[in-house]
């Protein structure tokens, strides 16, 4: 999804390509050179770029992948190839790989020298792996470049400051394009605006109206459920209920959450610039003892008020055997569901493929979303990207690598080219911000591209055009980086290695398993046995100490990190 109009490439973007790849042809990282970007290289790209330039010599890029093939790709990098003979110059011989297979492949490949020009990484891949190797390149010379005018235009100064990784001189770089375009998903209710018209209500504003709203589905529609849940914990009531008491502002606290590891969460209280005390998944209660009210005492109201919901019959009585919630609402079969607001477009084709005349609604229930709050306290984020393109340091092609990157960056048109296709043949512009599919096309065969593995980025978003006029306000808002609270640990990343076996302890990982059928509401009593629960826990003398173990190593190493940032950051 791109936001982005279509127009042909301008003369200056022409000579701005034709500048930077003229100055490139010698194949070198730009990281080896050292006059990069400097005057001397400026004054030789602004004589060659005139209308006697002849392109630079050609080159194919080797670029890896992953996941499968779209329909019609080579089509896209014919075209892609015909727009830029006279000034890029470069084929394109990309390689996808299974997911599956693909981090396997790619260190494989890397190990053995073979010539990749770009990678798609991540840090959930091999990334840091090899950063810590010195296999990738530092790309520190090619951002904020006037010679690589889209790479200086898609990615801000708080973009690339956060998605800089810590190289083998231990200093902090660039080694991969960030991709992404939001820093979050707005989680949303998904529900038949139909019914909510057909029960005489105009849309649902507000968790009176969505509990009215279920009333109305229980007392009209008897065989449909009103809110289907996922059975993992994800997505559930206690999200809407918890979103709408009123929540503790922890940036003003001083609060501030560690992913440590699937379902394990550590909370660190800062103060002055010091991590006062570390608290984390399985914690005795005294471990709160010292956060800040009313952060210090466990709360389960929102778990008395899961089960009223599962009491009501809102939620179904074992919604842990339901195995697909979102395809029980898109048959039909439930009012309503919960999942991110990035989701629209595919659940709203879902849905009206099983039921035609169905109207999707959403409920943002989240009042600070709804008002568009900027830096939002319930919206923090370390402005860091999941996915990036890296260039090994055995490219032969680095500075055309990165040409290839800057151009797809340089203008909508670019853009839309390798996410959306061929416009008027694979898709259709609506407007500034939309696209639709030319009539009669066969969705099944139609080019269809991941845009994470290449072209996500906040400045170009096209939503489909099936997505309400009232509705992108919102997509922009999640797109809009002053939207969010920016974490005190931005830029910290946790060396698990210290404390691998502790975090192993499946003691640890079995908290939110032992807790899942209370965030289900399917435990009567619920703040009776998990005070049960919690009893358990601390009796459990293994798992307390390794916790213990974890959390003093949390606490050195964010200590650290925050002795090391520069005074006033």
């Amino acid at each position: 999804m791109n936001d982005k109009r279509r127009k042909m490439m301008t003369a200056v973007t022409v000579t701005a390509s034709v500048a930077l790849l003229a100055t490139a042809c010698s194949g070198k990282n730009a990281a080896e050179s050292p006059a990069a970007g400097t005057a001397s290289q400026t004054t030789t790209a602004s004589a060659t770029a005139s209308a006697s330039a002849q392109p630079p010599k050609a080159a194919t890029l080797n670029i890896m992948l992953w996941g499968d093939k779209p329909n019609q790709f080579d089509q896209i990098v014919s075209e892609f190839e015909r727009q830029t003979k006279d000034t890029l110059n470069v084929k394109l011989n990309v390689t996808f790989t299974p997911q599956a297979d693909y981090v396997n492949k790619l260190k494989l490949k890397l190990a053995a020298g073979e010539h990749v020009d770009i990678a798609f990484d991540a840090p959930w891949m091999n990334m840091n792996t090899f950063i810590s190797q010195d296999i990738y390149t530092n790309l520190d010379p090619y951002f904020n470049n006037d010679q690589y005018p889209g790479l200086k235009t898609a990615f801000g100064e708080k973009i690339l400051t956060n998605n800089k990784f810590t190289g083998a001189d231990g200093q902090l770089h660039t080694y991969g394009v960030p991709l992404g375009q939001y820093l979050g998903d707005l989680g949303v209710v998904y529900y038949r605006k139909d019914l909510a018209d057909k029960y005489g209500m105009s849309g649902i504003n507000s968790i009176e109206e969505l509990q009215t709203y279920y009333d109305n589905v229980l007392k009209n529609d008897k065989n449909v459920i009103p809110l289907s849940i996922k059975n993992d914990g994800t997505y559930g009531a206690n999200g809407v209920i918890e979103s709408n008491k009123e929540m503790p502002n922890l940036p003003e606290l001083g609060v501030w959450p560690l992913l440590l590891g699937p379902n394990i969460t550590a909370q660190l209280y800062i103060k002055d610039n010091k991590v006062t005390d570390v608290t984390m998944t399985g914690d005795k209660l005294s471990g709160i003892a010292n956060f800040p009210a009313p952060l210090n005492v466990k709360d389960y109201t929102t778990f008395e008020t899961v089960r009223e919901w599962h009491d009501k019959g809102y939620i179904e009585k074992e919604p842990i055997i339901r195995k697909d919630a979102r395809g029980t609402f898109t048959s039909g079969k439930a009012a309503s569901m919960i999942e991110g607001l990035s989701n629209f477009s595919t659940l709203n084709t879902e849905l009206k493929a099983v039921v035609p005349n169905a109207q999707l609604g959403v409920f943002l229930f989240q009042e600070n979303v709804r008002n568009k709050m900027e830096h939002n306290p319930q919206l923090l984020s370390n402005f860091r990207y999941w996915n990036f393109l890296c260039v090994p340091k055995t490219s032969e092609n680095a500075d055309r690598a990165i040409a290839f990157i800057n151009w797809i960056f340089e203008n909508r048109a670019n853009h839309d080219l390798f996410e959306l296709g061929i416009e008027g043949k694979n898709w259709e512009a609506v407007g500034e911000d939309k696209f639709t599919y030319p009539a009669g096309i066969d969705l099944n065969q139609n080019y269809n591209f991941a845009g994470y593995l290449l072209t996500n980025n906040p400045n170009y978003i096209r939503l489909p055009a099936e997505v309400p006029d009232e509705l992108v306000q919102y997509y922009r808002y999640e797109a809009d980086e002053n939207a969010y609270v920016k974490s005190a640990l931005t830029g910290f990343v946790f060396n698990q290695e210290p404390v691998k076996n502790e975090l192993a302890n499946p003691d640890i990982a079995n908290v939110w398993t032992d807790q899942l059928s209370y965030m289900l509401g399917m435990v009567a009593n619920p703040t009776e046995g998990l005070i049960k629960l919690q009893q358990k826990w601390e009796k459990n003398a293994r798992m307390q100490a390794d916790i213990e173990k974890i959390k003093a190593e949390v606490k050195s190493q964010a200590q650290a990190f925050l002795d090391a940032q520069p005074a006033g950051q």
